[in-house]
Parts: C-alpha cells; sequence; structure tokens
C-alpha cells in the first residue's frame, strides 16, 4: 500500500466523502490485465465493489472510491460504521486464490475503518455520554462488596485467632 501507508496506522473514513487508495506491483511475473478492487465488512459478512476489472497499465495502481454515491444507491448492503479489510485480487482468478510464485496474490492485509457522520446535539438538549457517567455498574458494586466483605472477615478471623491463643496479653 501507497496511500495510504500501512505504517501510518489505521485509516478512519467518514461515509459521503472520497476515499483514495494506491498501492503498487512488486515480484511480478505476469503481471495480471485487470484487478478486482472490493471492501469487506465481517459484521455483516457483505462485498462492497470499490472498482471491478480495472486495467493494469504500470506499477502503480490507484482507485478513488465515492463512498457518498455508493452509500445513496445501496438500498441492501449499506455502509456501517464499521472495520472493513480492502482485497486486490487478479479478476481472471478468485478471491480466495492461492499465492503461486510470480502471480498476483490476493491482498488482504490493510484494514481501514468507516464511520457516519452523526447529527448535532446540543449539550443542554440532552446530551448523553454513555462513557461519563461517575456511578458504580453492577460488576463493580458487586466485586467492591466482595472485597469489602473478604476484608472484614479476615480482620475478624484474624482477631480471633491472636487473641484465643494468647499471644496478645
Amino acid at each position: 500500500m501507497i496511500t495510504p501507508a500501512i505504517i501510518d496506522g489505521p485509516q478512519y473514513y467518514k461515509i459521503g466523502d472520497f476515499v483514495t487508495l494506491a498501492w503498487n506491483y512488486t515480484s511480478l511475473l505476469a503481471t495480471p490485465t485487470a484487478v478486482n478492487i472490493v471492501a469487506t465488512c465481517t459484521a455483516n459478512s457483505q462485498l462492497y465493489t470499490i472498482a471491478a476489472n480495472q486495467t493494469v497499465t504500470n506499477a502503480t495502481a490507484a482507485v478513488t472510491w465515492d463512498t457518498g454515491a455508493y452509500q445513496q444507491t445501496a438500498l441492501g448492503d449499506p455502509l456501517l460504521t464499521e472495520k472493513y479489510t480492502l482485497i486486490i485480487y487478479d479478476a481472471a482468478g478468485e478471491i480466495s486464490a492461492t499465492a503461486r510464485a510470480g502471480y498476483l496474490a490476493p491482498f488482504n492485509q490493510y484494514t481501514f475503518g468507516m464511520y457516519a457522520k452523526g447529527s448535532y446535539v446540543d449539550r443542554e438538549q440532552g446530551f448523553i455520554c454513555a462513557t461519563c457517567s461517575g456511578a458504580l455498574g453492577d460488576m463493580e458494586r458487586r466485586a467492591l462488596g466482595m472485597v469489602i466483605g473478604v476484608s472484614v472477615l479476615t480482620v475478624f478471623s484474624f482477631t480471633w485467632f491472636v487473641s484465643g491463643t494468647g499471644i496478645i496479653w
């Protein structure tokens, strides 16, 4: 991957923006005539076609995906706020083809995130932060009760043991 570089860390794209992806082909003895570029989302087991049968003209390729146009026409399989995997594979081959020396193996090592822009909510008019509550949850209350209970039991049992054996006068 050239754009975005994999070393830049995970990328997040807003649904509705243009997403530009660029890559290069290295160590190919048999360059494919065309490639398919798709994104897959495991949350809904869906394949999203970015470009089909794109001609390979040189060692570098790029595609720009208009996610806004895609979202408007994708009634049955809209883009989700989720993690996606980019897959680039030879159009003459299969998406699950095994790697062969000198040929283009399906590339599926780049993951990215997509998110939908939420509507603006004024803080004074009902904004609720799901992770801002200072109150203890049910599990935290149980854990705290367990810690206090075991501490009290330890103090009483130790006091009883020490005073019962006559170690302390």
